[in-house]
């Protein structure tokens, strides 16, 4: 099972935990949906929006959180990404809940 853990403080979402694999059978597309949209997030704040992030991605782990110091303009923006990020999650889990 993945465990994505969203990271919220008082400004909103500001980060993430996602561990482990699904363990759906075949060719896992849970766990492919999972990855697509973290790591789209990731790209989005740090490449498209240029915020330099907290990011820490192995095999079967990924993890992203916002700087301390980011301004409330970019907060805003990286917001918009992450909530999407946690939209689709959400769907996903509606669907594959013993799996996310």
């Amino acid at each position: 099972m993945t465990h994505v853990t969203l990271i919220r403080d008082r400004s909103g979402l500001v980060g993430f935990e996602a561990k482990g694999h699904t363990g759906y059978a075949g060719s896992d597309i849970v766990c492919s949906a999972v990855s697509a949209l973290t790591q789209t997030a990731a790209l989005g704040i740090n490449e498209v929006l240029k915020i330099q992030t907290a990011l820490d991605i192995t095999e079967a782990n990924m993890y992203l959180m916002l700087p301390a110091d980011i301004s409330d303009q970019d907060c805003g923006k990286a917001q918009i990404i992450l909530e999407t990020m946690a939209l689709g999650l959400r769907s996903i889990a509606a669907t594959y809940g013993d799996y996310i």
